[in-house]
């Protein structure tokens, strides 16, 4: 049972989805086996208790006291809580759905019924409701079209044409189709370059041809998507990337925050294609969108802000010397990081920080305080004090420390392409360790073979220190 789909399932509830599934389990239109709604509640109390209360003989004999081990029974119910478990998931993200796809599911149940009155009445109120929403997404246009459909349905089944509003249904299955496209169109651009993977452009470049000078081109998230596109297709025409962000100064209030959040990062991902080119002016354009991005609140995802978008807008800061702004962001923004990891993601990037500024002492006490779950994250760390123990002359401290990620390395089997940056950080670092104070043709000779490397990690650093040697 331990290892069963059903307890993966419900160790990813939550206290409110438990409080809510007891009511979905126990309501005989849902459920109507008592052992059922017995395995739940033992479950319930079991999940929080040591592992061997989930061993399935103490969950049988608390489901069905005094009765012999079966074995095919517990699978059963076990099988029959599982089903239920999952249907209270797809309910319940039913019920936190947008309220018009509700509604527009009443609609359509009312149109089926006949009942034509209450029928009209409840579209007439989506609608004034829908026009009144100050969003123009593509989830907008979606539910246009949407309604576009559902009217164009009544009407054929009552005049057998319902031809009125097809012009209205197409434009909008139209813009929603197009933003849409181009949309995941950017998407894929950026996964291109992460993975090289193939991507063929005819049929969004078919579309993009389309746009220019159609009336759809006019919606605000076929603008803007079609814009971004453009700007990561051809990142080396700076002005398509300045007209994508005036328009998303224009139009960012359109979207609802996981969008915008999303046409953000787009923005971000071409500033970061720039920066990996050597176009060190976009550091303060990436800076400036994510400094935005949290002012308006649309780096949120339900609340939080990202290790990831933590780290990166302190790293943009630091490269900016933006020293008093970094300080106050990394405190403002501390209780916004995911509760589990908060403590370890403030004190990992304040020792980042403290280490960038010159203050050692200071990044080495914080780093030790930090319970390492993230592996980029140890290896980075590990990093930092491999530099400091060097530069302050903590030779014994380092030859320890370069054991000991050696060994790191070797137990972490999915570092990829990782691994060979690291492992040539650790082997020149212990060259460099064991090299001669005042040897210059050794250093130059090092500084050669580091140089001509393809995969080390302190690339930079390493030159550094035998260059100044």
């Amino acid at each position: 049972m331990k290892k069963s789909t059903l307890l993966r399932l419900f160790r990813s509830l939550t206290k409110r989805d438990i409080r809510e599934l007891r009511k979905f389990v126990r309501s005989p239109y849902f459920n109507q086996r008592g052992d059922v709604a017995r395995l739940f509640e033992y479950l319930a109390e079991a999940i929080y208790r040591e592992e061997e209360a989930l061993d399935k003989d103490r969950a049988f004999a608390a489901v069905w006291p005094g009765q012999p081990y079966d074995d095919d029974l517990l699978r059963l119910v076990m099988h029959f809580l599982q089903k239920h478990i999952k249907r209270y998931l797809a309910w319940s993200e039913l019920e936190e759905a947008e309220g018009p796809f509700v509604q527009l599911h009443l609609c359509q149940a009312l149109r089926r019924r006949g009942l034509d009155k209450l029928y009209r009445r409840e579209l007439n109120a989506l609608k004034k409701s829908h026009e009144q929403h100050p969003y123009r997404s593509v989830g907008h246009h979606y539910l246009n079209y949407r309604l576009h459909l559902e009217r164009h349905e009544y009407d054929l089944r009552q005049r057998r044409s319902g031809g009125e509003n097809l012009q209205e249904l197409t434009s909008e299955l139209t813009a929603f189709y197009v933003s849409e496209l181009l949309r995941y169109s950017c998407t894929t651009l950026i996964a291109q370059k992460l993975s090289r993977q193939k991507y063929d452009p005819e049929m969004v470049e078919g579309v993009m041809r389309l746009v220019e000078g159609s009336p759809v081109a006019e919606a605000p998230a076929v603008r803007v998507y079609y814009q971004a596109y453009r700007a990561l297709s051809v990142p080396e025409e700076e002005s398509r990337f300045a007209r994508l962000k005036e328009l998303m100064e224009q139009h960012w209030a359109a979207f609802p925050p996981d969008e915008a959040h999303d046409i953000y990062l787009l923005a971000i991902n071409y500033c970061i294609r720039r920066l990996n080119q050597g176009e060190r002016q976009y550091i303060r354009e990436a800076f400036e969108l994510y400094r935005k991005g949290l002012e308006r609140r649309l780096l949120f995802r339900e609340g939080e802000l990202s290790k990831f978008t933590y780290n990166n807008v302190l790293m943009l800061a630091i490269a900016l010397e933006e020293w008093e702004w970094s300080a106050a962001f990394l405190e403002n923004y501390k209780t916004h990081l995911p509760a589990r990891e908060r403590g370890n993601i403030y004190r990992y990037n304040q020792a980042i920080l403290f280490f960038k500024k010159g203050d050692y002492g200071a990044a080495m006490e914080l780093l030790q305080r930090v319970a390492f779950q993230d592996v980029l994250y140890n290896l980075n760390a590990r990093c930092m004090l491999l530099r400091m123990y060097y530069e302050l002359g903590e030779f014994d401290a380092l030859a320890s420390l370069l054991d000991s990620f050696a060994a790191y390395l070797r137990r972490q089997k999915a570092l990829g392409y990782h691994r060979e940056h690291y492992s040539n950080l650790i082997h020149y670092a212990r060259r460099l360790l064991g090299m001669a104070p005042h040897d210059r043709e050794e250093r130059r000779q090092l500084a050669r073979e580091v140089a001509g490397e393809k995969a080390v990690a302190e690339r930079e650093w390493l030159l550094e220190q035998l260059n100044t040697g």
